[in-house]
C-alpha cells in the first residue's frame, strides 16, 4: 500500500544528520494543551477523524483555476506520513500536524467542522534533520533535541523555530523498526 510522504531533497549528509530542502505542502493541525503523550494521542484522534470524513462541514466543491476537486460525501482523505509533533516553547503545549495529500489545495480541502483544526500552506524551506528509531516520549524528544541543537551549534547553523518531531509508522510497529526524525527549520 502506497502512503504519500512529504517531498524533500537531501542537500548534504553528515553521518546521521541531513540538510534538506523541503517542497511546499499543506498541513492540518491542532494545538493541544496537555502532557506529551495525551497531546499526541488527542491531536492524532482529532486529525484522524478529519481524514476519515467524520468531522467535515458539508460544502460544495471549490474551483481553483481550471481544476475542480470534488470530494464525495463518503470520501476519506488518504493518509500521509509523517505525523508531525512540534514543540511550541511553552510547557505542555504541542502542535500535532498531518500533511495533506499533494492533490489538494487549501481551497479544495473539505472544511473541518472541528474548529480546533487549522490549515496552513507551508512554503519551501531548508531544514536540518536527524533520523532515529524507537517510540517518541518526552525523554526521547528532549534527548534528540539536545543532540540536534549541539550539531547545529557546531556547524554554526541557526534554528529559526523550535523542533518538529516526525513519526512515520503506525503504533503497532515495534520500536526498533520505527522511523522518526527531529527537524529544525534553518534560516
Amino acid at each position: 500500500m502506497f502512503i504519500e510522504t512529504i517531498e524533500c531533497e537531501v542537500l548534504q549528509k553528515d553521518g546521521r544528520f541531513e540538510i534538506r530542502q523541503y517542497q511546499a505542502y499543506i498541513t492540518a493541525s491542532v494545538e493541544i494543551d496537555s502532557d506529551f503523550k495525551n497531546a499526541l494521542n488527542s491531536g492524532f484522534g482529532i486529525l484522524a477523524d478529519y481524514f476519515f470524513s467524520r468531522n467535515w462541514s458539508r460544502k460544495p466543491p471549490k474551483t481553483t483555476g481550471d481544476i475542480t476537486v470534488h470530494v464525495a460525501k463518503n470520501e476519506k482523505i488518504a493518509m500521509t506520513k509523517p505525523v508531525f509533533l512540534t514543540t511550541t516553547g511553552q510547557e505542555n503545549r504541542y502542535i500535532i500536524s498531518f500533511i495533506m495529500p499533494a492533490r489538494y489545495t487549501t481551497d479544495s480541502l473539505p472544511e473541518a467542522s472541528n474548529k480546533q483544526i487549522t490549515f496552513r500552506e507551508v512554503k519551501p524551506y531548508k531544514a536540518a534533520a536527524l533520523k532515529f528509531g524507537g517510540y517518541l516520549n518526552e525523554t526521547v524528544t528532549a534527548e534528540k533535541a539536545l543532540v540536534l541543537a549541539s550539531w547545529l551549534k557546531e556547524k554554526q547553523l541557526s534554528n529559526v523555530s523550535g523542533f518538529t518531531f516526525a513519526q512515520y509508522n503506525p503504533p503497532w510497529i515495534p520500536g526498533r523498526f520505527r522511523r522518526n526524525e527531529i527537524i529544525a527549520t534553518l534560516d
